[in-house]
């Protein structure tokens, strides 16, 4: 089995553009910037603290800056990860240049990369310790050994599926 943290003969360098807009500007156009995920497939992934909109090609992640005191939008960053440039890229960079943001290229650096690979290093060592089964605590308890084999085959399965998503959802 390869290693899905090192790079295969299937893995990808992952493009990254970064586009920062000013806040009341996107607020304004935001029904915009949700029409063209919509038209090009990509749905929302996110939750209340994360802004991930993703479709099998692309995710977009967004952040913002609020003033609370006066509940409007500073500033909005968005960042888009894809494998090569789409056209819901394309359509985004004219987007953001039409309302007067900023685009911009971003180069990976190895140290984001190793800080990735730690985290989702860390990330399956916990769940792991919640998941994996006692196989010496169960044979104790009398458990024939190819049901104990069965349960470590079937962990195995699943923390590589959380391998997968871990870099999906962390990237590398």
């Amino acid at each position: 089995m390869r290693n899905l943290l090192t790079p295969g003969p299937r893995s990808f360098a992952r493009m990254r553009f970064r586009f920062v807009l000013d806040g009341p500007k996107y607020s304004k156009h935001k029904g915009q910037f949700k029409k063209m995920l919509a038209e090009h497939g990509l749905s929302w992934k996110g939750n209340m603290t994360e802004f991930v909109w993703a479709s099998a090609k692309e995710r977009v992640r967004a952040e913002f800056e609020r003033d609370e005191a006066r509940d409007v939008t500073v500033s909005a960053t968005l960042v888009w990860e894809g494998k090569a440039k789409t056209p819901f890229l394309n359509e985004l960079k004219t987007w953001t240049f039409s309302i007067g943001g900023k685009t911009a290229e971003e180069k990976p650096t190895k140290a984001s990369s190793s800080a990735a690979k730690e985290r989702i290093e860390r990330e399956l060592e916990f769940w792991d310790r919640l998941n994996k089964p006692d196989a010496d605590a169960l044979r104790s308890a009398g458990r024939p050994e190819e049901w104990i084999d069965r349960d470590l085959k079937e962990w195995k399965k699943s923390r590589d599926a959380k391998r997968k998503d871990l870099i999906r959802t962390i990237g590398q």
